[in-house]
């Protein structure tokens, strides 16, 4: 089941932007596109191969995406300009640290791979 809350879509395990913090703890790309349409069509794949996704199948928004993101910028995980988004060398030292303590191994495995998908983009 997935609800609506300040940081975009929620699984009853984890939001959206944690998710995504996840993802970046492993990513290699060091910014990103702002596209937020084509962020929520990762996702709506992503939710049809991982487990840890699944709960995101019911739809993310590129709104939702917008949130998400804008959540992890007010945290100073990313810094926004020119159309791209770019994690901050404490904004992935922060992911890191969140990905140890708020995931399990099979989650971490499931962000590392997604993370690739990612990468791809």
């Amino acid at each position: 089941m997935t609800t609506t809350g300040s940081a975009g879509p929620q699984s009853m395990r984890f939001a959206l932007h944690e998710v995504l913090s996840g993802m970046l703890a492993t990513t290699e790309a060091e910014d990103f596109s702002d596209d937020p349409a084509r962020l929520a069509s990762m996702f709506a794949d992503l939710s049809g191969r991982f487990t840890l996704f699944a709960p995101l199948s019911v739809g993310v928004d590129a709104g939702a995406v917008s949130s998400a993101l804008q959540s992890l910028e007010q945290k100073n995980v990313l810094t926004h300009a020119d159309g791209r988004y770019t994690l901050t060398e404490l904004g992935r030292s922060n992911c890191v640290g969140s990905k140890r303590t708020l995931f399990n191994q099979g989650d971490r495995e499931q962000l590392e791979e997604a993370a690739r998908t990612f990468d791809a983009l």
